[in-house]
């Protein structure tokens, strides 16, 4: 059994939501992901205010979210791995995230040092290119 709904709210740390059908009733716990273990796989976050297509799990009166016509977050885990895309993307694996890595090489770049035969170039001819790369990282990485 399907159904079509509208989310009135979302707990992602429970991973749920309350759903509202066409007729008015509510459907509360609806899962967000197969298994609430506690253990994090892969999550679906609906906006609030979007439409879902929910599925019944089994002949239980549990619920779970399979599709959103919007979504607020997609989530990844896998072991120390982590993936997230809200408005922004946000990878990180081995406690390093690809954000701050991008941010310690901008700031790398920007402090290098050129030993040349008339001696040592301390400011890059083309540090604005550098700069502008750095802030569409920041557009894109969270």
């Amino acid at each position: 059994m399907s159904n079509i709904a509208k989310v009135k709210s979302v707990d992602e740390n429970k991973a749920t939501c309350i759903l509202e059908d066409e007729d008015g009733q509510e459907f509360f716990d609806v899962r967000l992901r197969p298994v609430l273990s506690g253990k994090k796989s892969f999550v679906l976050v609906p906006k609030v205010g979007s439409y879902v297509l929910a599925i019944r799990i089994e002949d239980d009166d549990d619920w779970m979210v399979i599709a959103s016509d919007e979504i607020e977050k997609v989530g990844f885990e896998i072991g120390i791995t982590k993936m997230e895309l809200t408005d922004k993307v946000h990878i990180e694996a081995n406690g390093e995230s690809l954000a701050t890595l991008f941010d310690d090489l901008f700031a790398a770049i920007g402090n290098m040092v050129f030993v040349t035969p008339s001696g040592n170039t301390t400011s890059m001819v083309n540090i604005a290119e550098f700069t502008t790369l750095k802030t569409r990282f920041k557009q894109l990485l969270k």
